[in-house]
């Protein structure tokens, strides 16, 4: 008899005695039968105070992305990024919001969708990660900034519960209270987006940047010598640069094992004409690769997952292409339209709309995007899968809409309005617009992320809005339970274990989830892991796959869903 199935004949057992634990305890220590050493914490989900509604409920945040002046013109338009994750390990995920003329924030989790404000003393910001850089369990914040190279604010460690009332001290140029500053970049170095991962498997985190050049030499033309597509190794001491592009476009980063070998390889993601790049890991270096037959022409954000739970995640690529195509939506679009028309470039595997990258046999992906009613969504920006209704399938949500005197100068206000675009997956991975989750706002959005930020156990949305404030959008559905995972491993580097991959298995289903820094435009996504599965089902067991490619095998006795922490000893 195999494991799994063991597991299932014990499960009754198994869930009656933890689930009187779990009345009784807050935090249950659990061992694993196979891998490396790791205690494992279980914790009942917190219950929501509210009556489910079916729907999502909107709160706003005093946080607005500005601009310079009343025009919005290129490339202000382009708005600012967020990140989502714990930063003062008080249980709660922390949010970060970048700004452009106005300054960078970060809103402390105070609980029931309560957020406390604390300013960077600078904008002029785009991509967002929290990650742990140096490796010393806190989480760090680096931006990219628009004029000058990417700012590293170090968590000092120092950010406890009582640590949180010192936010009203004066911030400095180099310190806000519990950050500081670090210089580790050239002054030419500068950066749209990044990504980090352990790429070179020595258990500490390296990154990807890349730069959006058009930007760079329309708005503050500088040496470009250190721009494009750079990847920089951690070596312990420092940060080495290897260029593998010179020039870029590029509005999203993605580190993803696109040739199923077991090492994460790198997709640049470009805009205009210039077709995405794509980096394969090799013993010999990063070697590049025509990985697609068919790509976005303006690849705006990337998404990940196993749409089908098939154990093969697929890959969406956000373009710009009207929707709905009704007559004023098409009238709204046709001055722009003309300006972006398909290019009759031989051999160009472009198409300006949504792709959806499925596996193909012997390595290959096809697009589905249109048999899986994906391939328009308006003009897009970040777009993210998550299982919203946990009925163990992800779903899919994208924010649109786009400002600029010169591009829309003929509607009001120059501003093409479209709603957000929440898709629900029918268990088969094609998908149906579902307005009626209320998830169709009409404020601009640019970086948006899920997560569960009032550890209810759903999924959460926030989204930083360009000239508008920012929201979060309060998960009221009715359906399903969930297990969140929170992976840490405190004797490497790479303390949150990014690069991990978790399979659990349910009597419902099998499903799988990747941790990444980042993911959708300019967004850093946070590090725990969200599973849904139908209410009545149970999930049974947790495969982790670390960094390292190590396993460990964990009995996860949950009758209703809950939070696991699981802290690697080695």
């Amino acid at each position: 008899m195999n494991q799994l199935a063991k597991v299932k004949r014990v499960a009754p057992v198994l869930l009656a005695i933890f689930t009187a634990l779990l009345l009784t305890a807050a935090c249950v220590p659990v061992g694993g039968p196979a891998g490396p050493p790791v205690k494992v914490f279980l914790q009942p989900h917190q219950t929501s105070p509210h009556p489910c509604e079916d729907r999502f409920v909107t709160h706003t945040l005093d946080h607005i992305t500005s601009i310079e002046g009343d025009v919005v013109r290129t490339y202000d338009s382009n708005g600012s990024g967020l990140a989502v994750n714990d930063l003062d390990r008080d249980g709660d995920l922390d949010l970060v919001l970048a700004n452009l003329a106005g300054p960078n924030a970060i809103f402390w989790n105070e609980g029931g969708f309560s957020f406390r404000k604390q300013e960077f003393p600078h904008g002029q910001s785009r991509g967002v990660s929290t990650v742990d850089i140096d490796g010393d369990g806190w989480l760090d914040i680096a931006f990219a900034h628009r004029t000058t190279r990417p700012l590293i604010w170090l968590n000092e460690g120092s950010l406890g519960a009582a640590g949180k009332t010192s936010a009203t001290q004066e911030n400095t140029l180099n310190r806000i209270p519990g950050f500081t500053l670090v210089d580790w970049f050239p002054a030419a170095q500068k950066a749209y987006t990044l990504a980090w991962a352990d790429l070179d498997f020595d258990n500490d985190l390296d990154f990807v940047l890349a730069t959006y050049q058009n930007e760079y030499t329309r708005v503050d033309p500088h040496d470009l010598a250190n721009g494009g597509v750079v990847y920089y190794e951690n070596t312990g001491d420092d940060f080495v640069a290897t260029q593998l592009a010179a020039r870029s476009q590029a509005l999203a980063l993605l580190l993803v094992d696109l040739n199923n070998d077991g090492r994460l390889d790198i997709w640049a993601g470009h805009d205009f004409l210039m077709p995405d790049q794509v980096w394969l890991w090799s013993p010999q270096g990063w070697q590049e690769t025509q990985t697609f037959t068919e790509t976005a022409q303006n690849t705006m954000s990337f998404a990940v997952a196993d749409i089908d739970n098939d154990g093969r995640a697929e890959l969406f690529s956000a373009d710009m292409k009207p929707y709905p195509e009704t007559p004023e939506m098409l009238a709204a679009w046709s001055p722009l339209m003309a300006m972006v028309a398909d290019a009759d470039i031989p051999g160009d595997q472009q198409i300006i709309e949504n792709v959806l990258q499925v596996p193909a046999p012997a390595g290959a992906y096809v697009n589905e995007a249109a048999t899986r009613g994906l391939q328009a969504s308006g003009w897009s920006w970040s777009a993210q899968f998550g299982d919203l209704d946990q009925d163990g399938f992800v779903d899919l949500y994208v924010v649109n809409g786009m400002a600029a005197e010169d591009m829309f100068g003929h509607l009001p206000g120059a501003e093409l309005v479209e709603e957000n675009l929440a898709y629900r997956n029918d268990g088969r991975g094609y998908f149906h617009p579902v307005p009626s989750w209320g998830l169709n706002a009409t404020a601009g959005g640019r970086s948006m992320a899920m997560a569960d930020l009032d550890n209810d156990g759903d999924l959460d949305i926030v989204v930083n809005n360009l000239r508008a404030p920012a929201a979060v959008f309060e998960n009221r559905l009715c359906t399903g339970n969930s297990l969140t995972v929170d992976l840490h491993w405190p004797a490497s580097k790479n303390t949150r274990a990014i690069g991990a991959n978790l399979t659990l298995h349910t009597t419902a289903g099998i499903y799988t989830r990747t941790i990444r820094s980042n993911s959708g435009y300019l967004t850093g996504v946070t590090s725990q892991a969200h599973f849904g599965f139908p209410a009545g089902s149970l999930p049974l067991l947790l495969d982790i796959r670390w960094p390292d490619q190590s396993h460990s095998t964990l009995v996860m006795p949950l009758a209703a869903g809950g939070r696991a922490t699981v802290e690697r000893a080695d």
